[in-house]
């Protein structure tokens, strides 16, 4: 491994301190061999070796579904140490969910997970894949590395290798160096500029909806707006006008905007109040030119509440009361409860650190906990009490995926501007198919201000884009106090495994409209390696609807996989969600992440991103069992933005929280699948200032050419829980990393600015001309 800094140190102790010991010289190798059984026992009622450094399990015959088959004998780990376990697995005929090896770091003595310091869940491979999981011991002295089998499973581990220490090398930022002024080779663009076309329909008419019975005093308007709409598509009218004032929405129906061709949708202020069950409020399809402006867009809060503040009053072992503290009678009883996320009052958001999310009937076909009235603002759930303690805040959302906001299907030229969705049942947007040239302006995606009770927008993401054309240009706008990620951008992948000689079928959730005869398709292994640059879809068919199993047919030979068992992920580039503009706008206070950027060309500057409840951005491509999102990212460009306090749940990747992930997931969604093909490129940061993190400022892996410089980092508020990693980054299997000319504020709370990179698995790593500034007084 070739490094351009030569100074390397390695961080030790429970705060990371720094010493000047090389890493080398503090990695101790503590098992090699399973033969050697002074310091870890194997259960042969489960398995049986196969040579020194294999172990076949097989537990198909045992009935508790939770089996223990290795253990670190007590007194192998030491107390509050760092440690690497290296090893492979396997497991015959893969079922996440069903069988799998759970893997952990536990106190032999312990009776429960409370002590655990790691654990990981293994099950998606049917042929030996490596793992290299890093923990910590904590404070007591029968700490050991464990692994269990959960399920009837058949598989194995072998090359099993202990070793104390990180497996990480050090690389520190100097108090004052020379400016690095060599060469950064090939650096990222962004997004070309480009403009959506307005609409051009100087003879058309303008069409008022009060002609169509449109009206506040009228218990439901959706009809009248639909036939509004109706007779301009039919007389190529250029506007439908809105008035200002407050109109109910109540039918189970979508307001339609079908095959227009330039029109404007002119709200003129007034303000749609929807109590609905339809899955689309607008539907807006196969669109030209058209604008959508100047209009609210609101859920009746008075009749069914999209999400509450609760405080927790009373813990039972069988239940949790809370208490609803804005309401003295909550208006619904049987309201639903999606999520329970902890909640800071001082941004009265979710998010606070030690915190955490509790999920119960997430989707509507989950079963429903069961509750208790015990008075008109307090409510008995029947759920496991750990973590829940009196005096908590909690925001209960009673929504989630449910009604969604603006569908946007396979428009071209569709402008949104001057748009407020102060509160939606589901995505506030949501794109899909060929969607291209799209203008979101002066968009505000946040509650009314000053409006009572109101701890929510949308109850998922604000604006989703599950496949498009791309050349998104969103300005101005703000996201923020949703119940889901601010941008979620990307087109969604498929992976499934060959059954014929030109023939895969599909693992999931594969959508067969999304396909036609004639697609053209790459394939890659399932490593993200290329398979098939291009091929085209021959012939496709359902094989089961419900879990979305199809078959498809390509014109080509499918090559054989890596290995038996393994699949083939495949990109539709029918879709390419590429050429995206965000710039001036802002995406706070949200549950989940700020920004998922899943594309190419990709332009992101002048924005502030303020307490994004689990990061700021990620950057990732991947297959799970429960999505598989992007078709990798290349030519990202991020300039000038501030980043702050985000991620103050402490979401982790390999243990490390992060305000920036760049990543690779196979098989799990929270998987170290690390790749070496290049399927994120070509990243660039540049004068950016990340201020208040709480972990990372980004954790780096699968990623080549990757660009940090100019950037601003500072960090003077502490934190509970120190992080010996606050305010550095970490590097693991990438290529061509430069982080240079950067400037860290001195701290307090970050011992050593700098750099940490996985042992063995980084090439081109470039640390230099970072420098440490005292902060101004």
């Amino acid at each position: 491994m070739k490094y351009s800094v030569v100074r390397r140190k390695a961080c030790l102790g429970a705060l990371g301190i720094l010493t000047g010991i090389l890493l080398g010289a503090t990695d101790n190798v503590m098992q090699e061999s399973f033969s050697d059984d002074s310091r870890i026992k194997f259960n042969l009622a489960f398995g049986k070796f196969a040579g020194s450094n294999a172990f076949e399990v097989d537990t198909t015959g045992v009935s508790d579904p939770w089996n223990r088959i290795c253990y670190t004998l007590k007194g192998s780990l030491k107390p509050n140490t760092d440690y690497v376990a290296a090893f492979r697995y396997r497991v015959e005929t893969p079922a996440p969910s069903k069988r799998y090896f759970h893997v952990l770091c536990r106190p032999l003595g312990a009776s429960g997970n409370k002590l655990d310091t790691m654990t990981r869940n293994l099950g998606e491979h049917e042929n030996f894949t490596d793992v290299k999981l890093k923990f910590r011991t904590g404070d007591r002295p029968d700490y050991a590395f464990c692994i269990y089998t959960y399920g009837k499973l058949r598989g194995a581990v072998g090359d099993f290798r202990l070793t104390e220490g990180t497996g990480e090398e050090f690389f520190p930022v100097s108090v004052s160096t020379t400016p690095y002024t060599g060469e950064f080779g090939k650096v990222p663009t962004g997004a070309k500029e480009f403009e959506v076309e307005h609409p051009d329909n100087p003879e058309g008419a303008v069409v008022k909806a009060a002609d169509f019975g449109f009206s506040e005093t009228a218990d439901d308007n959706t009809e009248a707006l639909n036939r509004a709409l109706e007779f301009c598509k039919k007389n190529g009218a250029a506007k439908l006008e809105l008035a200002p004032g407050t109109y109910r929405m109540t039918a189970n129906r979508s307001i339609l905007l079908d095959n227009m061709r330039d029109f404007e949708f002119d709200g003129k202020g007034a303000t749609l109040v929807f109590n609905t069950k339809c899955q689309w409020t607008f539907d807006v399809t196969n669109c030209e030119r058209v604008v959508m402006r100047n209009f609210n867009y609101e859920w009746d809060w008075e009749k069914d509440p999209l999400a509450s503040v609760v405080k927790v009053v009373k813990t039972d072992p069988a239940y949790v009361d809370f208490e609803f503290i804005e309401y003295e009678n909550f208006p619904r009883r049987d309201l639903r409860i999606t999520v329970l996320s902890s909640y800071d009052p001082a941004t009265k958001s979710v998010g606070i650190e030690n915190g955490f999310t509790r999920y119960f009937q997430f989707w509507l076909r989950d079963p429903k906990p069961k509750t208790e009235w015990l008075s008109g603002n307090t409510l008995r759930v029947y759920t496991v009490p750990e973590k829940f303690a009196p005096g908590q805040l909690f925001r209960m959302q009673h929504y989630y995926y449910d009604v969604h906001g603006i569908h946007m299907l396979s428009n071209r030229h569709f402008t949104v501007e001057d748009v407020n969705i102060y509160s939606c049942a589901g995505h506030a947007f949501f794109m899909d198919g060929v969607q291209q040239y799209t203008h979101f302006r002066r968009v505000r995606v946040a509650p009314p201000e000053n409006a009572p009770r109101r701890p929510i927008s949308c109850s998922a993401d604000h604006l989703h884009i599950a496949r498009s054309r791309g050349f998104l240009k969103i300005e101005e706008c703000e996201f923020s106090f949703g119940g889901d990620d601010c941008i979620n951008v990307h087109d969604c992948a498929s992976y499934g495994k060959k059954v014929a000689s030109n023939r895969i079928r599909t693992d999931r959730f594969f959508y067969l409209w999304s396909c036609k005869r004639g697609d053209e398709v790459e394939l890659r292994h399932s490593n993200y390696s290329t398979a098939i640059p291009r091929t085209k879809i021959k012939d496709l068919r359902s094989v089961d609807q419900s879990k979305g199993i199809c078959e498809i047919d390509f014109e080509d030979p499918v090559p054989e996989p890596l290995a038996p068992g393994e699949g083939f992920v495949m990109f539709n580039w029918t879709y390419d969600s590429r050429n995206i503009i965000i710039r001036d706008s802002s995406f706070h206070n949200n549950r989940a992440r700020g920004l998922l950027l899943l594309g190419r060309d990709i332009t992101l500057e002048n924005n502030r991103f303020f307490h994004n409840e689990m990061g700021a951005l990620r950057i990732e491509t991947g297959y799970s069992s429960a999505w598989s999102e992007g078709y990798g990212v290349s030519n990202l460009v991020i300039r000038n933005n501030r980043f702050d306090t985000t991620n103050p749940i402490g979401v982790a990747s390999d243990g490390k929280a992060h305000d920036v992930l760049i990543r690779v997931y196979r098989g799990a969604d929270d998987s170290l699948g690390r790749v070496g093909a290049p399927v994120l490129s070509d990243i660039l940061f540049e004068d950016n200032t990340f201020k208040d993190s709480f972990g990372l400022v980004a954790f780096i892996s699968s990623a080549e050419n990757v660009i940090f410089r100019n950037n601003t980092f500072a960090n003077p508020t502490g934190r509970r829980m120190p992080s010996p990693y606050r305010g550095l980054f970490f590097v693991a299997n990438t290529n061509d990393v430069k982080i240079v000319n950067n400037r860290w504020i001195a701290s307090p709370y970050v011992n050593t600015p700098g750099v940490f990179a996985d042992s063995g698995s980084v090439k081109g790593l470039l640390v230099s001309g970072n420098v440490i500034v005292p902060p101004k007084p």
